[in-house]
């Protein structure tokens, strides 16, 4: 009886640690079921996420510059013309020549000039005569002294005479007003000149001009004295100062003339040449990006994408200020901001994405 009692206890005891084991494992099977599960669902989703590669850019001070078509413009470009009338005799210059200051370029015929001259001045010694008589003989109380003035006057005006003609003579010789080139001959010898007929083209080429033509809006950008580079569609690239800033603008464009002055010693510089002007106008924060983030919205604005701190894409529209072999720059982001460099095209604005981030630090673009 008492055996029995015993068998019986040991196999309720059996039973409940059965049981007990059974329960417990049961619950603890059930919790890693979930968590499989779970994971399962987070990796199910994270997998269906679109995939991008995404970095961080940093604003940096950029100087912008306005950038105007022009041509070059010979600072000095004149008809030299004949102050007298008479026969072309001489023309001692071929076009393209160096001339200085006070060369002459045309030689009219004196025709009675030099005769004239000779006249003028055998009377202004006759006057002189007269007058020195007039004053010896008032010094001695024999002559008045309105005799003496009107001998006096009458010297006056036959020496005014002779400069007279002295200066028709000087305008028989057409000089160079400057130092420059002998850029076209406008009379040949036996040609009939009258006054004011043009003998040549002389054209000052050093200093020289870029001149162009800028809008009402960008006008306030350019100040006299400001530097200003120039490139002509020769290849050439000068450098100088604004020298002139238009206060009134053309009638029929509303624009205002620049005047870029430029060196030009060697006088390698041609007048009329295309040219494009570029002046510095401010500094500004601006973002240098490769060209190849940038995007179109579906308004057809141009801009980049970006990411947001929940991994969400935001599209941010952009204002291209310049390009050039580093990439491109542009404005309207904010000093930080992380732009998806790749897969921007297949993603759209609220999205959550999977990123990959390239390195921050500065790097070829």
């Amino acid at each position: 009886s008492t055996m029995v009692l015993k068998k019986s206890y040991l196999f309720a005891s059996v039973i409940s640690i059965l049981v007990i084991a059974w329960v417990i494992s049961g619950r603890f099977g059930t919790s890693e079921v979930e968590n499989a599960e779970t994971v399962a669902a987070h990796t199910t989703v994270s997998s269906s996420l679109p995939h991008v590669r995404a970095k961080v850019f940093t604003a940096k001070t950029k100087t912008t510059e306005v950038l105007i078509r022009g041509r070059t413009e010979a600072v000095r470009k004149v008809q030299v013309r004949t102050e007298a009338a008479g026969a072309v005799v001489r023309t001692p210059f071929e076009k393209g020549s160096n001339v200085q200051e006070g060369d002459v370029l045309c030689e009219l015929s004196l025709n009675a000039r030099d005769a004239r001259m000779a006249e003028a001045e055998a009377l202004m010694r006759q006057r002189w005569l007269e007058f020195d008589a007039s004053q010896k003989l008032a010094a001695k109380g024999h002559r008045s002294e309105t005799k003496v003035a009107s001998a006096r006057a009458a010297y006056d005006a036959a020496r005014a005479q002779v400069k007279q003609r002295e200066v028709e003579l000087a305008n028989t010789r057409v000089t160079a007003p400057f130092d420059g080139i002998y850029e076209a001959r406008l009379v040949e010898a036996g040609d009939y000149m009258k006054v004011g007929d043009a003998c040549a083209t002389l054209i000052d080429l050093d200093p020289f001009l870029v001149v162009g033509q800028v809008s009402e809006i960008e006008v306030s950008a350019f100040h006299i004295g400001d530097p200003g580079t120039a490139i002509l569609v020769t290849g050439e690239v000068v450098h100088g100062k604004i020298r002139f800033v238009g206060r009134s603008a053309n009638e029929a464009t509303r624009t205002f003339r620049i005047e870029l002055e430029v060196p030009n010693e060697e006088h390698k510089l041609r007048d009329g040449v295309t040219a494009q002007i570029s002046v510095p106008s401010r500094k500004i924060m601006a973002h240098l990006i490769p060209p190849s983030v940038l995007t179109l919205s579906d308004d057809g604005v141009v801009g980049v994408r970006t990411l947001n701190s929940e991994k969400e894409v935001q599209f941010e529209a952009v204002t291209i200020l310049d390009d050039g072999a580093a990439g491109i720059w542009v404005g309207g982001l904010t000093n930080q901001v992380t732009i998806i460099t790749t897969g921007q095209e297949f993603v759209t604005t609220g999205q959550e994405v999977n990123v990959t981030y390239e390195p921050t630090a500065e790097a070829k673009l």
